[in-house]
């Protein structure tokens, strides 16, 4: 499971307008130590530049050079990198990851409409989960199959394996999590699940809102910032690819499709504005509303609310917000507050990755 899509959608879209062709590299099995795990994506265009990072550098300058022998033959082709077997030997290559990887190269170009990315792109671009089965090995090698709500989406798979691979990736796209399996004699393949991009709602476009889109930003999330006021502090020093909105809070449903935000801020800073927009939230609420200030602040503005307005939001509202990692900047405030919202969106503890309680001194 990757979200890569919507990091790779920019440079993507630029080599198709300019009709150049380019390789999409997909990790697809993995055994030990790896910097990336299956599913994990990147494109190499005509010139040997990559966009997004499989193995920290471990591979990425041969796999430039695989690309382009993908490129001269245009056909797709699996390649694999063991890194493995005598510690010190990698260690002194400068690899370390020692674990296997196995990616697939897809020849990207006019003839095949760029295809599958271009579909994919589309259905990132329009908040829809995906499940994508793809061919590893055999006659199935380098076709796909990708299925969301809108239906089926063939892309070289036989049509009569169309059904019950659609009903794979059904079920897999309800709960499931990346897997390869044998297709009979036609081959291997490697079902993904491309999860919705994360959408995050910022309301209030104050100074200290602009390292809060900047930080998700760089996760590659949609983010929205929503004010009530016309002009706001931080209105010009927002990213490019920042929505902004101007609505009234009781308005918030209309300017903004609540359904698909993953998770709110409210940081207008202003007390009545706030409970407003809390309001709003609150028929379609998120799986994370956080609220700005101290918990005292918190419980008054949850005091406004009507008794099934704070039940649609048990559970969801966090206040004060943010983890524990100190300092008061407002790029501290912001890399602790979407810290804890990306451990909320992926259902992570947040814990120190090596086991150790995280203690000062």
């Amino acid at each position: 499971m990757s979200r890569d899509i919507p990091s790779l959608i920019p440079a993507f879209h630029a080599l198709r307008e300019a009709a150049s062709p380019a390789v999409l590299c997909t990790i697809v099995e993995t055994d030990g130590s790896t910097y990336r795990k299956a599913g994990a994506r990147m494109i190499i265009d005509a010139d040997g530049n990559y966009h997004g990072i499989l193995g920290g550098g471990c591979f990425e300058g041969d796999l430039v050079e695989r690309s382009r022998e993908v490129l001269a033959s245009g056909q797709p082709a699996v390649v694999e990198f063991d890194m493995r077997g005598d510690e010190d030997l990698i260690w002194g290559l400068g690899l370390g990851c020692n674990g296997l990887v196995r990616l697939l190269l897809q020849p990207l170009d006019t003839g095949n409409a760029y295809q599958p990315v271009t579909w994919l792109c589309e259905a990132v671009t329009a908040l829809r989960p995906v499940a994508i089965a793809t061919g590893i090995s055999g006659s199935l090698l380098g076709r796909s199959l990708a299925v969301d709500h809108t239906g089926s989406h063939n892309f070289g798979i036989d049509p009569h394996a169309q059904p019950e691979l659609t009903r794979l990736c059904k079920t897999l796209l309800a709960g499931g999590s990346p897997r390869s399996f044998d297709a009979g004699g036609a081959g291997r393949l490697f079902v993904d699940i491309i999860p919705r991009q994360h959408h995050l709602l910022i309301v209030g476009a104050g100074p200290d809102a602009v390292p809060m889109a900047r930080t998700a930003a760089a996760l590659d999330w949609r983010v929205t910032v929503c004010d009530h006021r016309e002009q706001s502090a931080g209105t010009g020093f927002f990213p490019a690819a920042v929505r902004q909105v101007h609505c009234a809070p009781e308005a918030l449903a209309s300017a903004v499709d609540l359904e698909s935000v993953s998770a709110a801020l409210l940081m207008t800073h202003n007390f009545v504005a706030d409970v407003g927009f809390l309001k709003s939230l609150s028929g379609s609420p998120p799986a994370y509303a956080g609220l700005l200030g101290p918990t005292a602040r918190r419980k008054a503005l949850l005091d406004e609310l009507s008794a099934g307005q704070r039940a649609a939001l048990e559970g969801r509202i966090r206040g004060p917000v943010g983890l524990n990692i100190g300092g008061d900047s407002p790029a501290s405030i912001a890399l602790a507050a979407i810290a804890e919202i990306h451990a909320i969106l992926e259902q992570a503890d947040a814990a120190s990755l090596d086991g150790r309680q995280v203690r000062a001194g």
